[in-house]
């Protein structure tokens, strides 16, 4: 460089640190340092994060004040016939950060039989016949309205795994806790494309992962609109790997 100076050359240096990383980077200068980050996420822009919270408000509280309440009358009207027990089924699963919750779904099980670890199977005898209807169509979820009000979920991201599972899965991907830059979601990517019910194998885990992380780094309004489209249509006409 010292030597093109002194001839009177231009210098220029070539600059293929996203090819050498094989993703796209992003320059940005936070205090005195200049940062290279080697994942784009719009949501850790504050305007989008406000945004998104808004209109997890605006979404949630007309559910939370007119649909559920009659819900929760019919569940346990169903429960009280078929599965006597609690209307709600609490679990821990992890959040934002990995940092913990409790997640509310309308009690889809003998009360007996509420496996806290156990994954949902197919034609699970744990489920009462009511139960599996409830599930069919993801109304056992609707409860999860709260916890999008509350502030610990949201309309849309990455679903959220129970505690134990996170350390299983994990091992299973590397990528795996990336999911947790944002909040979990009632439905998400990987569940629009029909990456939902038992996870079995680690290709299952790797393509559910492969899309909470492409959400996460392409996240718009756009995106979140159409997976919630989506996601209503999977409710009136749902997968085969919704049980």
């Amino acid at each position: 460089m010292r030597i093109a100076k002194s001839q009177g050359c231009r210098v220029s240096l070539v600059n293929d640190f996203g090819e050498f990383l094989q993703r796209r980077v992003n320059y940005f200068r936070c205090d005195d340092l200049d940062l290279i980050e080697i994942r784009e996420e719009p949501l850790q822009n504050f305007v989008n994060r406000v945004f998104k919270r808004a209109a997890d408000i605006a979404l949630s509280l007309p559910v939370v004040c007119f649909v559920l309440p009659v819900l929760m009358a019919v569940v346990w009207i169903i429960q009280a016939r078929q599965a006597p027990g609690s209307l709600f089924f609490r679990q821990k699963r992890s959040g934002i950060n990995n940092d913990p919750f409790t997640i509310l779904k309308f009690r889809t099980m003998y009360a007996d039989r509420c496996d806290q670890s156990g994954q949902v199977r197919e034609n699970d005898e744990r489920i009462f016949p009511a139960g599996r209807v409830l599930r069919r169509f993801s109304l056992d979820e609707f409860p999860q309205f709260l916890n999008v009000l509350f502030g610990h979920m949201s309309l849309v991201g990455p679903r959220p795994h129970m505690t134990q599972h996170d350390t299983v899965f994990a091992e299973a991907m590397t990528s795996y806790r990336i999911r947790s830059f944002v909040k979990p979601g009632l439905s998400g990517l990987a569940q629009i494309r029909g990456f939902r019910g038992e996870a079995i194998s680690r290709d299952d885990i790797v393509r559910r992962v492969e899309c909470d992380i492409e959400y996460i780094e392409t996240w718009s309004f756009a995106l979140d609109i159409r997976i919630i489209y989506l996601t209503v249509a999977q409710m009136i006409r749902p997968p085969k790997s919704a049980y």
